[in-house]
């Protein structure tokens, strides 16, 4: 069992869901790791989306052109991210990934990804997205310190 899993409800990933909502109908900018990403990118890239939650990040990588694979392990999150063309979503384990299809250009694990995966398979999980990437591949993770 993930750490999200254990230690969040289902109340709280539709509160989840609300909260970012919520920052987007104020205007809120939510797309800097985006942007970031994009710049990275060539044009077009196929990109994994780990712990995609929502598919915020995933959304708007495909919205800029990239084809984008969101992976999260929550049900209620993946089902109330916005359809894009691009953008496909799936509920799964991190630790457990294999995906069918090409390799991915990038990787990208934002947020507190790594922090919320099941204690003792943050290594796997890294092997896991290295094993869906192209040999020239980049695998960008981000995280907090103060959860």
């Amino acid at each position: 069992m993930t750490r999200w899993q254990d230690e969040r409800s289902e109340s709280d990933s539709h509160d989840y869901v609300r909260r970012f909502a919520d920052l987007a109908a104020q205007g809120v900018d939510l797309h800097g790791e985006a942007r970031f990403m994009d710049a990275l990118l060539t044009p077009g890239s196929r990109v994994l989306d780990a712990g995609c939650g929502t598919g915020r990040l995933g959304s708007e990588l495909a919205l800029r052109g990239h084809q984008v694979v969101g992976v999260d392990i929550d049900p209620v999150l993946v089902a109330a991210a916005q359809p894009v063309p691009g953008l496909r979503m799936h509920v799964a384990d991190l630790a457990e990934l294999h995906l069918d299809g090409e390799p991915f250009d990038a990787a990208v694990a934002a947020g507190n990804v790594l922090v919320y995966t099941a204690p003792g398979t943050e290594r796997a999980v890294l092997q896991r997205l290295a094993a869906h990437l192209r040999p020239d591949g980049a695998l960008v993770t981000g995280f907090a310190t103060d959860r």
